[in-house]
């Protein structure tokens, strides 16, 4: 078998964890299996949730039959009696406000825990998910399933579950309660109203998944390329006329997309207003039969009386579940894309060798740490799903050693670097750091063997404090001045006007290269034994990128350096340069 095939063998196994993109209409099998599991720490908090909300439809149910009792009581001229049972329907009601009132509390504080869950562990899951599967999707995509799929849930937890439930029970109480106030009533109910009441549901609920599944995904791809449209502002702003109008296009047409799809839903709910039909003759049929059974004494008024109050609040119930099916459909739509996403991105932990063992006891058993070597990179191949990129690249990169990469843009220095770092796994081939596998480690062990510095450093929200303690949470600022004075940053530390507290959020007043400057101190303080560094001081000014340089020249003092560099002068630096030409590596 050649190279290339083997590469792509082996390639099958490599990503078998993640798969190559999400899916755009998600089944929804195994959604209720996983809401379940996240739901088990909270169970207690939602069981009650469901009692009270159950005690609150029983509530509710009764209330019409005690209606049905005050009416007879006052036909009898039994006064007292009719008193005493309003003053139990007084009673029902309160009842039921309170036991409603308890119920959608506990629900929507259960239900909140549990989306905060999903939310906490989709971003978990995507802080370790391979580089390579982020780059298969539009960033909008990501965001929409991680955060606005989550917040609709999250609104349907809040504002509709607790009716669901409640109305829900409702129904099916006022059903079996009405059953015992009389039979030939129920038949009624039974034959006129549930047919078309539950045709109309049918209907309903048959075409909603593909038309909340559809306005998901359009309303996805509009995120997606508005995000997409912002990261690329500069570049389009100085396009010609001719690509403004054609991406002016492209935008008008995923905007009209969306305005269909969400056109198909308020079609849809057309399908409703049919239920008022229903009621009406289902009202009608209920007098018609119920005034010969009362002049044969068969049942009494207070018994129609009460079918009519409890039919008026059964319509009601109904209406609403067909209207909650509507949110219950986008809420099951997005949940099955957010449990898409987290599928996805879920992994298997790496084998972690026999009990009492750490990754790299187990690993250097297999291979052996290298005395004097940091990176070993044995027939490395790579590609992006066409042509390798890399070709059975093998390396030795010397502990200590400042290494270069060097060649012309699209040779393969960045894909080497990432893979050095361990951020894209090989196609085929292994990459050990001190003799350890990279594939072996997690994410925070491999942190701790190798650092990355991109071309761009990302911060996030907060202080320079804030980013470095993301490394080491116990650090004090005694240990993050140490940092700087490291990489001899102690001068520039000190000239910002707030020093550690300086922010590096998105009104940070830090430039490219000062991030870059945070980056690697943050790099000084975890102490990883190698630094990949991608193209660091290319749209950097020349002042800082001295700083860059010479903080790095600190910073390699006994660690193993890989630089992607053009500059001569950062080149000039180095101990030794390789060149990477059409996917191989000399030097």
């Amino acid at each position: 078998m050649s190279p290339v095939a083997d590469a792509a063998a082996e390639g099958a196994t490599v990503q078998a964890a993640f798969p190559e993109r999400l899916l755009a209409a998600p089944s929804r099998r195994g959604v209720v299996r996983a809401a379940l599991r996240f739901a088990r720490p909270h169970g207690f908090l939602l069981v009650s949730a469901i009692v009270f909300g159950v005690g609150a439809s029983l509530a509710a149910t009764l209330a019409p039959v005690v209606v049905g009792r005050v009416t007879d009581a006052l036909l009898r001229g039994e006064r007292e009696t009719a008193l005493l049972l309003a003053g139990v329907g007084v009673g029902l009601a309160l009842l039921q406000l309170v036991l409603s009132a308890v119920g959608r509390s506990r629900l929507a504080r259960g239900g909140e825990f549990l989306v905060r869950d999903v939310r906490d562990r989709i971003a978990a899951q995507l802080t370790t998910v391979p580089l390579r599967f982020v780059e298969r999707h539009r960033h909008g995509e990501l965001l929409q399933r991680g955060t606005a799929e989550i917040a609709a849930l999250s609104a349907f937890v809040r504002e509709s579950s607790t009716a669901l439930l409640v109305t829900g029970s409702t129904v099916l109480l006022l059903v079996t309660v009405l059953a015992l106030q009389s039979w030939a009533l129920a038949l009624v109910l039974v034959f006129v109203f549930f047919p078309p009441a539950l045709f109309v549901m049918h209907r309903f609920r048959s075409r909603a998944a593909d038309a909340y599944g559809a306005e998901a995904a359009a309303e996805a791809d509009v995120v997606a390329e508005l995000a997409e449209s912002v990261r690329a502002r500069s570049l389009i702003a100085g396009a010609p006329a001719v690509t403004r109008r054609r991406l002016d296009d492209r935008s008008a047409e995923i905007n009209a997309h969306a305005v269909r799809a969400q056109m198909r839903t308020v079609v849809l709910g057309r399908w409703i207003s049919a239920m008022a039909l229903i009621e009406g003759v289902t009202l009608a049929a209920l007098i018609v039969v119920g005034l010969p059974l009362v002049g044969a004494g068969t049942v009494s008024v207070g018994v129609v009386v009460t079918f009519l109050l409890a039919s008026v609040t059964l319509f009601s119930g109904f209406s609403d579940l067909v209207a909650l099916v509507g949110a219950v459909e986008e809420a099951a739509t997005g949940a099955a894309r957010a449990n898409d996403l987290l599928r996805a991105t879920a992994s298997d932990p790496p084998d972690e060798g026999a009990p009492g063992e750490s990754v790299s006891d187990a690993s250097a058993k297999d291979g052996g740490e290298l005395p004097g070597v940091g990176i070993e990179v044995d027939d490395v191949w790579f590609d992006y799903g066409g042509d390798p990129v890399l070709r059975g690249v093998s390396l030795r990169l010397a502990s200590g050693v400042r290494h270069g990469l060097a060649g012309p843009s699209g040779a393969g220095k960045s894909t080497l670097a990432l893979i050095l770092a361990g951020l894209y796994a090989p196609t085929s081939g292994t990459v050990r750091c001190e003799g350890v596998d990279l594939a072996a480690l997690t994410p925070a062990e491999r942190a701790l063997r190798v650092a990355f510095v991109p071309q761009e450093v990302q911060l996030g929200a907060g202080t320079i404090a804030d980013e470095l303690r993301l490394t080491d949470a116990s650090a004090d600022e005694g240990d993050l001045r140490a940092a700087f004075a490291a990489l001899g940053l102690t001068s520039w530390l000190d000239g910002l006007p707030e020093g550690l507290a300086t922010a590096v959020g998105a009104d940070s007043p830090l430039s490219a290269g000062q991030r870059q400057l945070v980056g690697l101190a943050r790099i000084a303080l975890l102490e990883s034994r190698v630094i990949v560094l991608d193209e660091a001081t290319s749209d950097v000014d020349p002042e800082t990128a001295g700083l860059v340089e010479a903080a790095l020249d600190r910073l390699a003092q006994g660690r193993t350096v890989v630089v992607v560099a053009h500059r001569e002068s950062t080149l000039a630096r180095l101990d030794r340069v390789l060149e990477v030409h059409e996917g191989t590596v000399t030097g």
